[in-house]
């Protein structure tokens, strides 16, 4: 691929594209990068996994499922930050083996490093607010001596959602501070109410902090597919498609 001028990165790609529809690859080489980001994302997992114990032998997985990492594993800021970065390396994996380009190379690289940022920020904000406002409730609770009730539950609702939307606006500003001195390219652009669109990993986690009903547990498993979108992008991304 020919690059004929030079990328000013003036808008910082900070929510998530369409990385199957705006990639400038055929579907080879995208069914490769969606391959390296689906085993990096299981690498980030299994990584995980065996740090909180749990066993990866398959026989032993599949025999007693019931207890098994994906089924008793919060997706709390722990794994999402682990296999967030996994989804985002294997991405830049695949990225590096389908282009050799310099430039197209240095933006994958930029975008990783972006994305592993929007990744990691909000959840850990989202997380410590939930725990914040669990602490909140649960002194009202030992105060009243009763159940827990709705009201003891909105402060971590609250705080989850607050935790959230300040994660994101605070993972704009790091990320353009990354841009502006590490890549000395541009000054970035404010958050965008579209940018939210791009965190169902961290509306996911949020709804299980909130509750651990079990309609939450359901939801939360789709966290490590929604991880996947980022390794994708940063796979696809090149200085033409970097702002898109």
């Amino acid at each position: 691929m020919n690059i004929n001028h030079v990328q000013t990165y003036n808008n910082i790609t900070f929510g998530h594209n369409n990385p199957w529809a705006d990639s400038p690859y055929d579907n080879r080489k995208k069914y490769i990068v969606a391959g390296t980001t689906a085993l990096g994302a299981l690498t980030g997992m299994a990584c995980h996994a065996k740090y909180k114990g749990y066993s990866l032998n398959p026989k032993k997985m599949f025999k007693n499922i019931k207890n098994s990492y994906w089924n008793k594993i919060d997706f709390d800021d722990g794994p999402v930050i682990t296999i967030g970065a996994g989804s985002c390396l294997g991405g830049l994996i695949g990225g590096y083996i389908i282009d050799k380009n310099k430039e197209n190379r240095k933006a994958k690289k930029r975008e990783a490093l972006l994305q592993i940022t929007n990744i990691s920020l909000p959840i850990i904000s989202t997380v410590w607010m939930s725990n914040q406002g669990e602490k909140l409730g649960k002194r009202y609770f030992e105060k009243s001596n009763t159940k827990e009730t709705f009201r003891t539950k909105t402060p971590r609702a609250i705080f989850a959602m607050v935790g959230l939307f300040g994660g994101v606006f605070a993972a704009n500003i790091i990320a353009n501070k990354i841009n502006e001195k590490i890549f000395h390219q541009g000054k970035g652009r404010p958050v965008q109410a579209s940018d939210f669109s791009a965190h169902l990993d961290d509306f996911c986690v949020a709804a299980r902090q909130i509750s651990k009903a079990k309609i939450t547990d359901y939801i939360q498993k789709l966290v490590p597919f929604a991880l996947m979108v980022a390794g994708n992008e940063v796979g696809n991304t090149t200085v033409e498609n970097a702002d898109s």
